[in-house]
């Protein structure tokens, strides 16, 4: 069973980890975020239960269980759920300045797939991320597509629009008086005038930059490995290139 105080429905890179520690710290302890899944790998079995019956509610049930509050993903897939189970709970949207800093932030880090140029490169960068990543995350990209309606990670995906679509569904759906549109920028006022609670005497958690993101374990190796990979890919077409000029210069007796 879920008792939730507090439900984020931002997407992941919106500042949902700094606002995890700040909820932690302001008394809604704990606070889920997908950084729990790398912590408590024994409850990782839900990505696969879900993905096999995503209308079982008991397995959300279990998977979340225990905490007082939710932020990111796979959290935020399930906000009008539990909008539902808690109807008294706030719901916290987290935001960026723009959507053109949301995609330049899930460019560089969690869905840096969505950078590539063409299939080609964006498949090769695929692999190496199901070979590099922990079976629960493979399962949980697997997902997203279910629950966003599009795959973040595809090339062809637009993010900024898939950002802006979804921060508007949240602000349609949720009660105005429910709900706090907030970016972690803003500090610990707006945060602790929505909740009720005190203002904290210490500095407002900043963490997960995308420097961090990528040093974590697992993200560099990928990372090294994506890095590799293109500099072969690079080669491969100088290569061809080569290959081909030498062709033309022959066909026309230039050589």
């Amino acid at each position: 069973m879920t008792d939730f105080k507090v439900i984020g429905a931002g997407l992941g890179r919106t500042g949902t980890l700094s606002l995890k520690m700040a909820l932690e710290q302001l008394g809604f302890d704990p606070c889920h975020h997908f950084i729990e899944t790398v912590l408590h790998p024994e409850r990782n079995h839900f990505y696969q239960a879900h993905a096999e019956d995503g209308s079982n509610e008991e397995v959300i049930k279990e998977f979340f269980a225990g905490y007082q509050a939710t932020v990111d993903f796979p959290g935020a897939w399930f906000y009008e759920k539990f909008m539902e189970w808690n109807p008294d709970a706030k719901v916290i949207l987290t935001v960026r300045d723009t959507p053109e800093s949301y995609v330049k932030s899930t460019q560089a880090t969690s869905f840096c797939s969505n950078a590539n140029s063409n299939w080609l490169s964006w498949k090769l960068d695929w692999w190496v991320r199901c070979y590099y990543g922990r079976p629960h995350s493979i399962a949980h990209r697997s997902l997203i597509k279910r629950h966003l309606g599009v795959n973040p990670n595809h090339y062809k995906t637009d993010l900024g629009k898939m950002y802006t679509e979804w921060n508007a569904k949240v602000k349609r759906v949720v009660p105005a008086e429910k709900l706090l549109v907030f970016n972690v920028k803003e500090g610990w006022a707006p945060l602790c005038e929505f909740l009720g609670v005190p203002i904290p005497d210490t500095p407002f958690p900043r963490v997960n930059s995308t420097e961090q993101y990528n040093s974590y374990p697992g993200n560099k190796e990928f990372l090294r490995a994506r890095r590799a990979v293109y500099g072969i890919q690079v080669a491969i077409g100088i290569v061809i290139i080569g290959v081909l000029v030498k062709y033309a210069l022959q066909l026309f007796g230039l050589v």
